[in-house]
């Protein structure tokens, strides 16, 4: 009988966990992990890692339940009812600092395991519109989905405008652009109606609720000025700058076009058995080409230097059993820059 159970709803924390008590302490390999919803790039993801965990590692009992970016930092940072999940590293460095959606409220008990491949943020836009630049924005005023508060896609429309010298009050006041939330799915369906003018969406690298835009009528990807990115970098938000979505990604995309991307990471809770966490991260590195196999456009990002490099101050911010394995195997080296 198989030992990981799927979760099919969000936490039923209770429910789920009330088995997971040996002489009144949960034990580590009682082990809940949060994912994002079952329609998600991460689900896929998490369950493949619960089974290579399941398959070889003794002891271990998995649970894995639908979750969201913001949401995981918060649970797995308190690891009452989880201990592991998926998040992004510009999101774990804001938790980490208090700031963006943690802003006061630094979560102080989470830590890195790896990072894994770079969701990249798509500024979409038809292609019939008169928006050709972020600058174009500015100049005819946009309405505009950038996500749900607290959101990482949120979180990236304001700090690309911030960079560019613009925040909200005055992108709404000065510039007229009308700034509203919503899910991806809405978002998209309201860009293709012409109810809106431009979303800000995160893909690996194309958004599937994009690509469905783009089959019906043509899309725009609007490129983040070199002097925002620069400026991105210096902020230290744990964004990758370098990165661009390629040509092709949608249907008339002829270039690449340059955005930033934040990495899908694991975040453990610190506490968590020293030993257990060097396991899980070895048999996830040990067994990469079933991820590249069954995961093959998120597989092709998966290395092991890539895993602690993207991510800030890792003695600091990893878990030190994740830390360990990385170290054995030459992907860090303490004392180095990462």
């Amino acid at each position: 009988m198989s030992r990981i159970k799927l979760g099919v709803g969000l936490l039923t924390c209770s429910l789920l966990l009330s088995s997971c008590q040996l002489g009144g302490e949960r034990s580590d390999y009682q082990h809940a992990h949060i994912s994002g919803p079952t329609g998600s790039g991460w689900y896929p993801l998490s369950t493949l890692f619960s089974d290579i965990w399941l398959d070889e590692i003794d002891e271990l009992q998995v649970t894995v339940v639908e979750g969201g970016a913001i949401g995981n930092i918060r649970e797995v940072n308190t690891a009452r009812d989880v201990q592991s999940g998926f998040a992004f590293a510009s999101d774990f460095i804001d938790a980490l600092n208090g700031r963006g959606a943690f802003e006061g409220e630094p979560q102080e008990n989470v830590r890195a395991l790896g990072a894994f491949y770079p969701t990249m943020w798509n500024f979409a836009v038809l292609e019939n519109s008169p928006y050709e630049s972020l600058d174009d924005v500015l100049l005819h005023g946009a309405d505009a989905i950038n996500g749900n508060p607290g959101d990482a896609s949120e979180a990236t429309f304001r700090r690309v405008f911030e960079a560019m010298g613009y925040d909200h009050v005055v992108l709404e006041e000065e510039h007229d652009v009308g700034i509203s939330y919503g899910g991806y799915g809405d978002a998209a369906n309201q860009l293709r109606d012409g109810l809106i003018d431009l979303t800000v969406q995160g893909g690996g690298p194309g958004v599937p609720a994009l690509t469905e835009v783009d089959a019906m009528r043509p899309l725009r990807l609007l490129e983040i000025p070199d002097e925002a990115l620069e400026a991105l970098e210096e902020g230290g938000y744990g964004y990758s700058t370098d990165l661009s979505i390629p040509a092709g990604t949608y249907s008339n995309q002829t270039e690449d076009v340059n955005t930033v991307a934040s990495w899908a990471m694991m975040v453990v809770n610190k506490d968590m058995n020293e030993d257990l966490v060097y396991e899980m991260t070895k048999q996830i590195w040990e067994h990469v080409d079933r991820v590249q196999d069954e995961q093959p456009s998120r597989g092709a990002w998966f290395d092991p230097e890539m895993a602690v490099s993207v991510i800030d101050d890792p003695e600091e911010n990893f878990h030190p059993g994740a830390l360990r394995y990385y170290e054995e195997v030459g992907a860090f080296e303490r004392g180095s820059e990462s």
